[in-house]
């Protein structure tokens, strides 16, 4: 009995998971007006301090949206294909022996 070769997972579901990650990923941008008024606290050694920081956290934010938006779902197809790739070898290289009720013959059917 011949059986088609067919992908065993569903790669749709796991698809749609990382395309919302990179969608949600990719609108999380921060307002730069904040940056365009740092002038403002330039004046003391505090306000230089926090202009600093707030700098610092708009670069890792980027940074963060960046990786998230682009580099995690390029990782998480990467281990979707390898996941397909291993179920398409499984499945491939798949034996299943049933024994019949009356305990006589067997049946081997390779996949």
């Amino acid at each position: 009995m011949a059986t088609e070769d067919k992908v065993l997972m569903d790669t749709n579901v796991f698809t749609g998971i990382v395309e919302n990650i990179r969608g949600a990923a990719a609108y999380c941008t921060l307002s730069e007006d904040p940056l365009q008024k740092l002038d403002t606290w330039e004046g003391i050694s505090a306000g230089r301090k926090m202009n600093e920081i707030l700098k610092q956290f708009y670069k890792t934010t980027e940074l963060y949206r960046s990786e998230a938006s682009e580099s995690l779902p390029r990782a998480l197809l990467t281990l979707r294909d390898g996941m397909i790739a291993v179920d398409k070898e499984a499945s491939e290289n798949l034996t299943v022996e049933k024994v019949t009720a009356s305990g006589g013959g067997k049946l081997e059917q390779k996949r």
